[in-house]
C-alpha cells in the first residue's frame, strides 16, 4: 500500500512495439477506475519513474505487474527479475511476452546475422560499419548498452509468472474486463483464478467471430 491506501500498479515494456500501452490507454474512461483504485508507481511509457526507485521499494509491495514484451536483453531480464521480486501478482501481458510473438522470430537466425543485418546491409545507411557495443566511451562519459541475447525468450521462461493475458495487444474490452475483476477482489467481491491460469481471453478465435464465410480450401 502507498501513504494514501491505494495499491500500488505497475506496468513495464520490454521487447515490444508498445501496443499493449495503448490498449491500455484504450480503455478510455475505464482507466479513471485504475487511477481511483491504484496508485501507478511505475510505468515507464506513461511517467517518469526510475529503476532506483522500484529497487528501493520492499519485496511485494507493488499488487498487480502487467509485463509486456519478450526478452531480447540482459536489461528485459534485470527488470523482469525485479519486478517478479517486488510484485504479488505478475501477469504475462500480450502475446510478446506470454509466448514470443514477433520479437522471437529472431530465434530463426543467428545474433550475428540479425545484428548483421540491421546494420550492415544495403538499406542502412552505415559507411563505416558501427556496430553496437556493450560499453563506449564517449566526451560525457561511459555509456552502457544492455548486452542482446542470442535466444529471445518468454516472460516464464526468466521468472515465475502468475497470469498470462494474451493478444497482439490484449483487447482493450478484455482489459476492462480484467480490471474490473481486480477491484472487485481488492473489494471482497470476487476471487483470483487460479494460478497459471489465462486471463482476458475469451473462448472463441477471430475466424469463429468473423461473418465471412469460406467455401473453397
Amino acid at each position: 500500500m502507498t501513504s494514501n491506501g491505494k495499491p500500488k500498479f505497475a506496468m513495464y515494456w520490454a521487447a515490444s512495439c508498445g501496443g499493449c500501452e495503448i490498449a491500455v490507454l484504450n480503455i478510455h474512461e475505464k482507466i479513471l477506475d485504475v487511477d481511483a483504485n491504484f496508485e501507478v508507481v511505475f510505468w515507464p511509457v506513461a511517467m517518469d519513474a526510475k529503476y532506483k526507485d522500484v529497487e528501493a521499494m520492499e519485496d511485494g509491495s507493488i499488487l498487480l505487474t502487467l509485463f509486456n514484451g519478450a526478452i531480447r536483453n540482459e536489461e528485459n531480464e534485470h527488470i523482469a527479475k525485479l519486478l517478479r521480486k517486488k510484485s504479488q501478482i505478475l501477469v504475462a501481458f500480450g502475446s510478446c511476452a506470454t509466448e514470443g510473438c514477433m520479437p522471437a522470430l529472431a530465434n530463426l537466425s543467428p545474433l550475428d546475422e540479425v545484428v548483421s543485418t540491421a546494420y550492415s546491409t544495403i538499406s542502412t545507411d552505415n559507411p563505416q560499419n558501427i556496430h553496437p557495443q556493450p560499453i563506449y566511451k564517449a566526451p560525457e562519459g561511459e555509456i552502457y548498452i544492455p548486452k542482446l541475447y542470442p535466444i529471445v525468450r518468454t516472460l516464464d521462461q526468466v521468472v515465475d509468472v502468475d497470469y498470462y493475458m494474451p493478444g497482439c495487444p490484449p483487447e482493450s474490452h478484455q482489459i476492462a474486463a480484467v480490471i474490473d475483476l481486480v477491484i472487485d477482489v481488492l473489494q471482497g467481491k470476487a476471487a483470483l483464478p487460479p494460478k497459471g491460469s489465462t486471463i482476458g481471453a475469451g473462448g472463441s478465435t477471430v475466424c469463429d467471430d468473423c461473418p465471412r464465410k469460406r467455401d473453397v480450401k
